[in-house]
């Protein structure tokens, strides 16, 4: 049978976006899937979608190559369909009425889903009749505005179910919105296998993800954690996420004085690679419709202290099986529960084991199944067709995009901004081109790339607790006994380091990285197939680097090396190397009255009686250093109170960087100051510092054309992962 989700973006990120893909991959192993999307903001969508499932835009909103959509008329107008108390109200419009419209009462599927309320109040009432007709429900329904409310008693009785994601929201929906016949029941949202293999929970890390919004109370976590820290020392706290409250929580982290232990690490999509890091994953929201991360954590088989929030985590977590649970907005009680298992190993490993075991229910398999019965059985009830006849293939039949061009055609007089319809018909071909597989002809120049596989190579990466990188490629199709993996220098195209890629057995193709050779230098390489002399570059896929973590205890040797994969900002497979004939490591910097404290370990270089020297070197003309003493316990550690008064009232320039060097007092040579030892690639604006301010309160003749006032005084990762210090004056 065929089955379309109308959805908002599937573009985008979020809850609703990661479990409808789920559920579309799992349904498109028996059924024709399409997911018609009303808005299209980007290239390809943020997460991995099958080929199997069919994605059609509606609205397209890219910037190129035109903006037809945008320039519509109608995309001015307010939408009149949608009910003005839906949250996203204005982003629909009267052209959002029309394609919304159009697509429902042309689809010739057999079961339509409709994934927010206000999509689900078109497909009651624009949907065909013969189709099964469902209405997800993915946010909690007290938080349905009354007019969205009102307007769903009136339709949804044309909507054969309503699945909410649990038992609590079904059963507030049937109390709150009473609907004549309408069967409410609850189907979870299903969360796939990881991609990598469960954690083992012996590590110190407690993992957090989600958007950052008010509601998730991330900043009730960073308290609670900020008071377990002085009985959980080496124990760090990651939050996975982008949102509007970054800001007030990078300064709250800094207020606590708990940088050097939480880091905000940005959006990470998939989040299989950065769960198995952790130990211990924590949710401090104030409510949670379902609670996705929660199982998402738990499949990779970590436990998981969360607040009891209505309606998800009470139904995902067992008590003290395969985690805790703990009241909502108490932080002690949060704190308490973290504690709990930062103590015991043993207690994390258990219920870490019961968290994978619980979490099979989950499986989109699983899922897939309950909507299958669900959707037979309104077939047999209604007198339908029963699912499951064979359907023409997807990749043969027109898209939304190729319909709105023929229609365009068809009527000129329409509003189509001139040149609009060759645009549209040239965006439609292009985008039905590529999901029946047609290609551009290859340029007939000879620096054209050959392509032994299907697609594009994605290559996978697993580091050991060496250090040392296999990369695994999977190109469907590819056969070549003679490939090599070749890493090629950014900085100079001409130096490539190659390794040879062999069978792994089960259709892909491995190589160990020469990690331990001079031949990968310092900076940045970009990961190629290289076959029949030609190169294909390697997108990133899954990178398992959680056995770099503590790399830096288990390196006792010079010189240093130390290499991250990661994923470039346009989706490529690249590698960060580091190699350092001296190195010192930085593991704490620490902002007092007068300046910072700075702490960390010169490798394989113990002080004995010799006292630590930290340089500090203006980058900036004309060159000017600083030295300052410090302590050590005659190991390998060093110890740093560096003031800031010399520094800043010396300065001749308004902007001033400083460089920061170890070495030993007395003795030739140094060490960059830097932090290496890390499974991140890039620490600048990751890791983020304290800063102080100086106040010239008696200085009259400013040594620099700025005016005596204020000077801040920052320690900063540099895109090299080194430490530097960043002196500005302000006013």
């Amino acid at each position: 049978m065929k089955i379309v989700f109308l959805v908002h973006n599937i573009y985008g990120i979020g809850g609703t976006v990661r479990t409808v893909i789920n559920l579309a991959q799992a349904l498109s192993a028996r059924h024709e899937v399409e997911i018609a999307s009303v808005y299209r903001r980007l290239d390809k969508p943020t997460f991995d979608i099958a080929p199997a499932v069919r994605l059609t835009p509606l609205i397209d909103l890219r910037p190129e190559p035109d903006r037809a959509d945008a320039d519509d008329p109608l995309y001015a107008q307010r939408s009149r369909l949608v009910p003005p108390s839906e949250e996203l109200y204005l982003q629909y419009s009267a052209l959002s009425d029309q394609r919304i419209v159009d697509y429902l009462r042309g689809t010739d599927a057999d079961v339509v889903i409709g994934t927010r309320p206000s999509l689900a109040l078109l497909v009651a009432e624009y949907a065909p009749e013969a189709a099964v007709r469902l209405a997800q429900e993915h946010m909690t329904h007290t938080a349905v505005p009354a007019g969205t409310r009102a307007a769903i008693a009136r339709l949804y009785q044309r909507i054969d179910a309503a699945v909410t994601v649990t038992e609590a929201d079904a059963e507030s929906f049937r109390t709150t919105t009473p609907v004549s016949g309408l069967r409410v029941l609850c189907i979870p949202n299903g969360v796939p296998v990881p991609a990598v293999a469960p954690a083992d929970c012996s590590g110190r890390i407690v993992v957090a993800a989600g958007r950052l919004i008010d509601w998730k109370r991330y900043d009730l976590l960073i308290h609670a954690f900020a008071r377990v820290l002085p009985e959980a020392p080496g124990w760090t706290l990651r939050i996975y996420g982008s949102g509007s409250e970054h800001g007030p929580l990078t300064r709250l982290i800094r207020e606590l004085g708990v940088h050097n232990s939480v880091t905000l690490m940005g959006s990470v999509s998939p989040m299989d690679a950065e769960w198995v890091k952790g130990s211990i994953a924590a949710v401090g929201s104030d409510l949670e419709p379902f609670g996705m991360t929660l199982v998402e954590a738990m499949r990779c088989g970590i436990p998981v202290v969360s607040t009891a929030c209505p309606d998800g985590p009470p139904e995902i977590l067992s008590h003290g099986e395969d985690g805790l649970l703990v009241p909502v907005g108490d932080i002690d009680a949060f704190a308490a529960g973290l504690l709990e298992l930062i103590r015991d190993e043993e207690k994390r490993s258990r219920m870490g084991h019961a968290a994978l075991v619980n979490s099979r229910r989950y499986d989109p398999e699983v899922i897939a199944r309950r909507y299958e019965d669900l959707i037979a059985e309104i077939c047999h009830e209604r007198g339908l067709p029963a699912p499951g006849r064979p359907r023409t293939t997807a990749a043969h039949r027109p898209t939304g995009a190729v319909v709105a061009a023929a229609r365009a055609v068809a009527n000129p007089a329409g509003p189509v901004a001139p040149g609009g319809v060759r645009r549209l018909l040239g965006r439609a071909v292009r985008a039905a081109g590529s999901r029946v597989g047609l290609k551009a002809a290859a340029p007939s120049s000879p620096t054209a790339l050959a392509t032994p596989g299907r697609g594009e190579p994605v290559g996978g990466c697993r580091a050991d607790r060496s250090g040392a990188i296999t990369v695994t490629v999977d190109w469907p199709g590819f056969e070549d006994g003679r490939a090599k993996l070749v890493c090629r220098a950014r900085a100079d195209r001409r130096t490539k380091v190659r390794a040879a890629l062999r069978a792994d057995g089960s259709g892909g193709f491995q190589a160990t990285l020469p990690t331990a050779s001079e031949k990968l230098g310092e900076g940045r390489w970009d990961l190629f197939v290289e076959s029949a002399d030609r190169l294909h570059r390697l997108r990133a896929g899954v990178r398992d680097l959680r056995d770099l973590l503590g790399i830096g205890e288990r390196t006792v040797l010079l010189p240093v090396r130390s290499h991250v994969p990661y994923a470039t900002l346009d989706g490529f497979l690249a590698l960060r190397s580091w190699v350092r004939d001296r190195h010192a490591e930085v593991a704490d910097i620490r902002v007092t009255d007068d300046g910072f404290q700075v702490a960390g370990r010169l490798v394989a270089e113990p002080f004995g009686t010799v006292r630590p020297l930290l340089t500090l070197r203006r980058r900036q003309p004309p060159l000017l250093e600083y030295q300052v003493e410090g302590d050590s316990s005659g190991g390998e550690d060093f110890h740093f109170l560096l003031t800031v008064d010399d520094l800043v009232a010396g300065r001749v320039r308004a902007h001033e960087d400083w460089d920061l060097w170890v070495g030993r007092a007395g003795e030739a040579g140094e060490a960059r100051l830097a932090r290496v030892f890390t499974d991140l690639a890039d620490l600048k604006g990751i890791q983020v510092y304290p800063e102080l301010v100086w106040t010239d309160e008696t200085a009259s003749e400013p040594a620099h054309d700025s005016p005596p006032g204020r000077t801040r005084v920052r320690p900063y990762c540099a895109r090299t992962n080194d430490i530097s210090l960043n002196v500005v004056d302000f006013d």
